[in-house]
Protein backbone atom coordinates (compact mmCIF):
# COMPACT_ATOMS: atom_id res chain seq x y z
CA UNK A 1 0.00 0.00 0.00
CA UNK A 2 2.74 2.69 1.09
CA UNK A 3 4.29 1.74 -2.62
CA UNK A 4 1.13 3.04 -4.50
CA UNK A 5 0.53 5.60 -2.56
CA UNK A 6 4.47 7.00 -3.34
CA UNK A 7 4.33 6.35 -7.10
CA UNK A 8 0.47 8.47 -7.27
CA UNK A 9 1.93 11.15 -5.44
CA UNK A 10 5.21 11.22 -7.89
CA UNK A 11 3.44 10.84 -10.38
CA UNK A 12 -0.24 12.95 -9.72
CA UNK A 13 0.87 14.85 -7.06
CA UNK A 14 -0.56 15.53 -3.51
CA UNK A 15 -4.51 16.41 -3.00
CA UNK A 16 -5.73 19.66 -2.18
CA UNK A 17 -4.34 20.20 1.80
CA UNK A 18 -1.87 16.83 1.62
CA UNK A 19 1.94 17.50 1.81
CA UNK A 20 4.35 15.36 -0.40
CA UNK A 21 8.05 16.87 0.83
CA UNK A 22 8.21 20.22 -0.11
CA UNK A 23 5.27 20.11 -2.16
CA UNK A 24 1.60 20.74 -0.80
CA UNK A 25 -1.88 20.48 -3.01
CA UNK A 26 -3.66 23.44 -3.58
CA UNK A 27 -6.30 25.52 -5.77
CA UNK A 28 -5.04 27.13 -8.47
CA UNK A 29 -6.60 30.41 -9.81
CA UNK A 30 -6.31 32.73 -12.40
CA UNK A 31 -7.21 34.45 -15.69
CA UNK A 32 -6.89 33.37 -19.39
CA UNK A 33 -7.53 34.75 -22.90
CA UNK A 34 -9.92 32.55 -24.52
CA UNK A 35 -8.24 29.91 -26.33
CA UNK A 36 -4.90 31.44 -25.82
CA UNK A 37 -2.98 28.59 -23.49
CA UNK A 38 -1.13 31.06 -22.01
CA UNK A 39 -2.63 31.55 -18.44
CA UNK A 40 -1.88 34.03 -15.76
CA UNK A 41 -1.98 32.71 -12.28
CA UNK A 42 -3.12 34.84 -9.38
CA UNK A 43 -3.19 32.51 -6.64
CA UNK A 44 -2.62 29.27 -4.65
CA UNK A 45 -5.05 28.87 -1.66
CA UNK A 46 -5.20 25.09 0.11
CA UNK A 47 -8.17 25.29 1.20
CA UNK A 48 -11.93 26.06 -0.16
CA UNK A 49 -12.18 28.89 3.01
CA UNK A 50 -8.77 30.66 1.82
CA UNK A 51 -10.17 29.95 -1.91
CA UNK A 52 -13.38 31.62 -1.58
CA UNK A 53 -11.78 34.71 0.44
CA UNK A 54 -8.93 35.51 -2.64
CA UNK A 55 -11.26 34.73 -5.52
CA UNK A 56 -13.70 37.07 -3.74
CA UNK A 57 -11.43 40.13 -3.33
CA UNK A 58 -10.19 39.61 -6.80
CA UNK A 59 -13.82 39.90 -8.26
CA UNK A 60 -14.34 42.58 -6.13
CA UNK A 61 -10.98 44.06 -6.82
CA UNK A 62 -12.48 44.09 -10.92
CA UNK A 63 -15.97 45.43 -9.82
CA UNK A 64 -13.96 48.68 -8.79
CA UNK A 65 -12.24 49.13 -11.92
CA UNK A 66 -15.02 48.89 -13.84
CA UNK A 67 -16.49 52.37 -14.94
CA UNK A 68 -19.94 51.12 -15.53
CA UNK A 69 -21.79 48.75 -12.74
CA UNK A 70 -24.64 48.25 -14.36
CA UNK A 71 -22.61 46.99 -17.78
CA UNK A 72 -23.41 43.17 -18.59
CA UNK A 73 -19.74 41.96 -16.88
CA UNK A 74 -20.38 43.73 -13.43
CA UNK A 75 -23.96 42.13 -13.16
CA UNK A 76 -22.78 38.95 -14.07
CA UNK A 77 -19.72 39.53 -11.24
CA UNK A 78 -22.35 41.04 -8.77
CA UNK A 79 -24.13 37.96 -9.24
CA UNK A 80 -21.55 35.79 -9.09
CA UNK A 81 -20.60 37.07 -5.42
CA UNK A 82 -23.42 37.00 -3.82
CA UNK A 83 -23.83 33.12 -4.43
CA UNK A 84 -19.94 32.78 -4.24
CA UNK A 85 -19.63 29.67 -1.74
CA UNK A 86 -22.45 27.60 -3.71
CA UNK A 87 -20.92 28.50 -6.98
CA UNK A 88 -17.44 27.23 -5.87
CA UNK A 89 -19.03 24.17 -4.37
CA UNK A 90 -20.36 23.38 -7.81
CA UNK A 91 -17.42 24.24 -10.15
CA UNK A 92 -15.22 22.61 -7.26
CA UNK A 93 -17.34 19.13 -7.57
CA UNK A 94 -18.00 19.34 -11.10
CA UNK A 95 -15.18 19.89 -14.36
CA UNK A 96 -13.03 21.65 -13.76
CA UNK A 97 -11.74 21.99 -16.70
CA UNK A 98 -14.35 24.86 -17.57
CA UNK A 99 -14.15 28.23 -16.91
CA UNK A 100 -15.45 29.33 -13.78
CA UNK A 101 -16.61 32.64 -15.31
CA UNK A 102 -15.85 34.46 -18.71
CA UNK A 103 -15.81 38.42 -19.21
CA UNK A 104 -15.84 39.65 -22.35
CA UNK A 105 -13.33 36.97 -23.86
CA UNK A 106 -11.61 36.42 -20.23
CA UNK A 107 -11.77 33.19 -18.71
CA UNK A 108 -11.36 32.76 -15.30
CA UNK A 109 -10.20 29.49 -13.89
CA UNK A 110 -10.43 27.56 -10.54
CA UNK A 111 -8.55 24.01 -10.68
CA UNK A 112 -6.28 21.59 -8.18
CA UNK A 113 -2.47 22.07 -8.15
CA UNK A 114 0.53 21.56 -6.58
CA UNK A 115 3.20 24.47 -5.56
CA UNK A 116 6.40 24.41 -3.07
CA UNK A 117 5.59 25.24 0.83
CA UNK A 118 6.61 27.92 2.29
CA UNK A 119 9.49 27.54 5.07
CA UNK A 120 10.21 30.32 7.66
CA UNK A 121 13.11 29.79 9.82
CA UNK A 122 13.86 26.12 8.64
CA UNK A 123 10.30 24.99 9.73
CA UNK A 124 7.35 24.60 7.14
CA UNK A 125 4.50 27.49 7.15
CA UNK A 126 0.99 27.21 5.91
Amino acid sequence: MWLTDLLRKLTKGPDVGETFRDYIGCYVYGTEVSGSGQPQYVGAPTTVEQLETEVRAYLQDFLSTQQQLDSPDARTVQALLAALPQRLAAHLGGDMQQPFIVLGGVEMFVRKGVRQRHKQHGKFVE
